[in-house]
This record gives structure tokens, sequence and C-alpha cells, in this order.
């Protein structure tokens, strides 16, 4: 069984937003708020048609995906191998006028397996809209023994 226990902070993104808060700090958050409801098609509506969303490792989900449709595709396959229970939940985001980090508390569960753990997923923002994701796990090697 592949577990590593760690727990994000309390407080984060949950918080209301503040008055001089960045747009793109906006973009991010109402892009994790689709993504726990399942709102594909919202998070189609963030995504630049030049996206590439790099998910770095070893494991069987790790690789490129170009395009909105293999980012929403990729999105799929996660929930789909997980029976749904995946979450990635920001605790903290912070954006300027081209670039946003997001550090998340992952968790999902697998038969006999359970990810539980931080990542950070670095956006790049045009026009309003993410071309690249970058997504790093905390300990990869878990990540991927638990996509195995």
């Amino acid at each position: 069984m592949s577990t590593h226990n760690v727990h994000a902070p309390p407080g984060g993104v949950h918080a209301s937003p503040g008055a001089g808060e960045h747009p793109n700090t906006i973009l991010i958050r109402d892009g994790y708020i689709a993504f726990a409801k399942g709102d594909m098609e919202i998070i189609r509506s963030l995504l630049h048609e030049r996206v590439v969303h790099r998910v770095l490792g070893r494991g069987p989900l790790c690789g490129e995906y170009r395009t909105p449709t293999e980012v929403l595709g990729f999105y799929v396959r996660v929930f789909e191998l997980s029976g749904g229970t995946f979450r990635s939940e920001p605790y903290a985001v912070m954006a300027g006028d081209d670039y946003a980090v997001a550090l998340v508390h992952t968790y999902a569960e697998r038969p006999g397996k359970v990810l539980d753990g931080r990542a950070v997923n670095v956006f790049r923002i045009e026009d309003g809209r993410i071309t690249e994701i970058r997504t790093l796990a905390e300990d990869q090697y878990a990540d991927d023994a638990f996509w195995s």
C-alpha cells in the first residue's frame, strides 16, 4: 500500500477573495472550484487552444497532454482510475501577470492504495487563459506507485 500522510494547513483558498487580488489568482481559484464540481465546460473555457499540461514523473499518467481535449481527457482518466475519489484542493494560490502557482493537497483512493500528499501546479497564462500547466508532486515516487 502506497500512502503518505501530509495535510494542508487550515484556511487556504476557501477564504473570501481580497479586494486587491490579482485576476489570475481568481482565474486559477475558479478552475479548482470547477474541477471539484467536475464542471468540464468551465475548465474548458479557461484553457487556451495551445494549452499543454505536463505531468512529471514516470507513472502511467505522466507525460504531456496537448490541446484542451487531451487535458480534459487526462482529468477524466484520473477520476476513472480513482473511482471518483481524486481531489486536488489548493491551500495557497499566488499569481502575477503571466504565471500562477497553486499549492495543493491531493487525495485519491484505489483498491489497496491511498494517495494523500501535496503538489505544486505552475500555470502560464496568456490573455486570461491557461497555456501551460506543470504538475510537480511532493513525493513523486508515491504518486507514480499510486497510479501504477
